[in-house]
């Protein structure tokens, strides 16, 4: 009799075993499968900004530094960590970019105007910027990966003194001298 509890106590144990190792590699090929469905869901970053997914994004850049960025709506948060110390945060969001030290909660706010309407010098500048950090996004697509996101990422934090970098411009023009040049 107890030969017969002992056999059937071992098959169970090979059936649970077998049941548990096949939904393991199941759910394993269903997470690959996952990864493979999300990369196709978007062919670039502005492709996924357009199509409202909510991205994460974790990678170390080639100058070393650790990036984590977060997409949503059509907002980019991006979060820096370089070699010397140094911990910054991007946000470009509604037509505005905010630059600022995690440090000294310092940075500036720029307008970043649309390529179409704005074709001044200032306004190409921060569309180059902006450009520059979603193409570097670009760059580690695959490192990205749908997620939740709250809203509050995208939300420029209170403590932070910002300059704003269009009025400095504007005053700086201003105290220019003006030079006329002579007609010929």
């Amino acid at each position: 009799m107890n030969k017969k509890i002992i056999i059937v106590l071992v098959v169970t144990l090979l059936v649970v075993s077998s049941i548990v190792l096949f939904k393991g590699q199941k759910t394993g090929s269903e997470v690959n499968n996952k990864n493979v469905a999300n990369k196709n869901v978007f062919t670039s970053i502005k492709d996924a900004m357009s199509k409202d997914i909510s991205l994460v994004c974790e990678f170390n850049d080639e100058n070393g530094n650790s990036t984590k960025s977060y997409i949503k709506n059509g907002a980019v948060r991006i979060t820096t960590d370089n070699e010397s110390s140094q911990e910054g945060e991007i946000i470009i969001k509604d037509k505005k970019m905010y630059m600022w030290d995690l440090k000294t909660k310092e940075g500036f706010v720029y307008d970043v105007p649309d390529n179409e309407t704005e074709n001044s010098t200032s306004g190409s500048n921060e569309i180059n910027q902006s450009e520059n950090y979603l193409s570097m996004i670009d760059k580690y697509k695959d490192s990205c990966n749908i997620s939740t996101v709250e809203d509050s990422y995208f939300v420029a934090p209170k403590d932070v003194k910002f300059q704003d970098m269009n009025k400095f411009l504007e005053e700086l023009k201003s105290q220019m001298p003006q030079v006329e040049l002579p007609n010929q």
